[in-house]
């Protein structure tokens, strides 16, 4: 059992731009650098137990400054990787919305399977069952950061939440943002999605284990 915070990679230059998907050679940004690097700052007092990551060099990159400062190896995890968008990954938006699976895309995502890729569904139960490896190698307390990215993020959110899958892009997962999924017992709890400023989160559980060791 475990406490996962799910951190989206920082900035690069395919952001808002281009579907990057699992194309190599995509790195953080300027911005998304400092992004990686006030992240593992404002992270310095978690008591974070394990670093896990997609294999993507966006993803891995952000997770590097928290794991340098932890001492702590990054567990590279394939099932944490972006969908494959197969013949898509490279493209503009205006090229995806100029397609005719664009639709289904936006109104039917349970339906769409990626021209030579997965489908969101597939990918769905891929992260999910990820999570679920994870969880089952480490103590109820313990708190797991996760890097990946906004679909996969936002897949798993929905999954947690049974929001169905063709809504699951109603749910909004910024560069360099938290969300905090906690497995307790039989019990799953997503008490925050798409933290920016989490000062707040990180003031609440560190209060909670204080009352947890007054015990």
């Amino acid at each position: 059992m475990a406490i996962f915070l799910l951190i989206r990679h920082g900035e690069n230059d395919f952001v808002g731009k281009k579907l990057a998907g699992r194309l190599p050679g995509v790195h953080l940004n300027q911005k998304g650098q400092e992004q990686a690097r006030q992240l593992a700052l404002k992270l310095l007092t978690v008591p974070i137990k394990a670093v896990y990551s997609s294999p993507l060099e966006r993803a891995v990159e952000t997770a590097q400054p928290i794991a340098d400062i932890r001492k702590l190896e990054i567990n590279i995890c394939e099932n944490l990787s972006e969908i494959n968008f197969g013949n898509w990954q490279g493209k503009t938006i205006k090229q995806m919305q100029r397609m005719k699976l664009w639709k289904t895309v936006q109104e039917q995502p349970s339906k769409m399977q990626f021209p030579n890729g997965e489908s969101f569904s597939s990918a769905q139960t891929r992260l999910v069952d990820c999570i679920m490896q994870i969880n089952a190698k480490h103590e109820q307390t313990d708190l797991v950061a996760c890097f990946s990215h906004s679909d996969a993020i936002r897949l798993l959110v929905a999954y947690f939440l049974n929001v169905p899958l063709d809504s699951f892009q109603r749910i909004q997962i910024s560069t360099a943002s938290i969300s905090i999924i906690a497995m307790m017992d039989k019990n799953v709890s997503v008490p925050f999605v798409n933290l920016i400023d989490f000062n707040q989160w990180i003031s609440q559980f560190n209060e909670r284990n204080k009352k947890a060791e007054k015990k």
